[in-house]
């Protein structure tokens, strides 16, 4: 591909990125809870991407998005996903009177909060739409491995930026006294109320 293709390709992989959703809200949320967990959360979300960027690349995220079946269990996947995360959320107890001036509270541990990252794109179907829709509007069988692998990492490290920088500002606002543990607790119960009312409207989506 030639430099205009390339940087074409990124600023529609920005777009996709900073376009808000599911994903943004879980961010927040890890980030919410530590740096540490922010920072899990957007790198595996970025993995999660990665993965989806290698199989349109080599030609097989069209059966994702082709076959009813797989679409539906993507589909019913990410809605029970954002229940649970959603319900987590709005469970997480409030922070005791002894740490009520800690602005980081332990709500979730790193490799969770991986999980989720990597799980709530994973589970996307407007993921799986994106890359069918326009990532794979780059690619083609000539390409070099190479040239492929390189367009999945752009994608990949797009994503896992933008979220890491949204993780970095939350953390920032945190470590300042912006974030205090008990508006934490009731960002958790916004996120929560949020997500259970993005998998509601998934679920009415469902054909």
């Amino acid at each position: 591909m030639d430099m205009l293709s390339w940087l074409t390709l990124a600023g529609i992989c920005a777009l996709g990125a900073m376009s808000p959703g599911p994903s943004l809200l879980i961010v927040l949320r890890c980030a919410a809870a530590g740096p540490r967990q922010g920072l899990a959360c957007a790198v595996a979300h970025g993995g999660a991407v990665a993965l989806y960027a290698c199989l349109t690349a080599f030609g097989l995220a069209v059966l994702v998005t082709h076959i009813p079946m797989l679409f539906a269990i993507l589909q019913w996947g990410g809605a029970a996903m954002l229940v649970y995360l959603g319900w987590k959320a709005l469970r997480a107890p409030a922070p005791s009177n002894a740490a009520t001036n800690n602005p980081t509270p332990e709500f979730v541990s790193t490799s969770r909060a991986a999980l989720q990252g990597f799980g709530i794109a994973f589970f996307n179907p407007k993921v799986a739409v994106f890359f069918t829709a326009l990532f794979s509007q780059f690619v083609s069988a000539e390409q070099m491995l190479g040239t492929k692998l390189g367009m999945a990492g752009l994608a990949a490290g797009i994503d896992a930026i933008w979220y890491s920088l949204v993780a970095l500002l939350v953390t920032l606002g945190s470590g300042r006294g912006w974030l205090s543990a008990n508006a934490a607790h009731r960002l958790q119960q916004v996120f929560g109320v949020l997500l259970l009312g993005l998998a509601a409207r998934l679920v009415f989506s469902i054909q």
